[in-house]
């Protein structure tokens, strides 16, 4: 990756979430991505499994 100027990134950290329940991204037949817990049947619906379809969640950024 190229920087525009030469100013030195910080890109953090990082955060630790020991109660943070383990996620994962399944896509829809429509190709709408939705961000699911792990273990959930993606035969079974996402939304009535608790999922959230990327486009309706805010995701925040640090740059």
């Amino acid at each position: 990756m190229e920087l525009e100027n030469e100013k030195e990134r910080k890109m953090g950290d990082g955060i630790l979430h020991p109660g943070a329940r383990p996620m994962k991204v399944f896509l829809d037949n429509e190709g709408c991505m939705w961000l699911c817990d792990k273990d959930i049947d993606p035969d079974k619906g996402f939304e009535n499994q608790g999922c959230w379809r990327c486009k309706d969640v805010t995701f925040t950024r640090n740059d």
